[in-house]
């Protein structure tokens, strides 16, 4: 399986470099590692559903899916997701089918991603101007 660059998973990493700098340097590896776990569960979960054709499981894999990619910025996955529920409260295999590898290798390579992120690779959320340092009084 080819794996996608990073810049096609989460774009500039922006979203998910703002959650780790908010969380801060003590938060930010565990919310790092639940990430990892939860995308482990649905990747789990949702590759038995999709070959069950298990409607249930796979919405509610993908309804997941869908707030943490969206959370993190994996646009692609985000709307892959999103189609892939539609499909499956619509119940047409045929297009969960169209769905499911594309959905699938994204999923495989966003947890590559995170894997390899270091716990503390975080940027400021935002940038703000310096302040001079205040003048005292002799």
């Amino acid at each position: 399986m080819t794996h996608a660059p990073a810049a096609d998973i989460i774009g500039d990493g922006q979203r998910l470099s703002d959650i780790l700098a908010l969380a801060g340097p003590d938060t930010a590896p565990l919310i790092l590692r639940q990430m990892q776990a939860d995308l482990a569960s649905v990747a789990t979960a949702l590759t038995a559903a999709l070959d069950a054709g298990d409607w249930t499981v796979i919405r509610a894999q993908t309804h997941v899916l869908i707030s943490l990619a969206g959370t993190i910025g994996a646009d692609r996955l985000h709307a892959l997701a999103i189609d892939l529920n539609t499909a499956a409260h619509g119940r047409s295999e045929r297009q969960a089918a169209a769905l499911s590898a594309p959905l699938l290798a994204d999923l495989d390579s966003l947890r590559r991603l995170l894997a390899a992120r270091p716990p503390c690779a975080t940027t400021p959320a935002t940038t703000t101007a310096s302040t001079p340092p205040r003048k005292t009084a002799p």
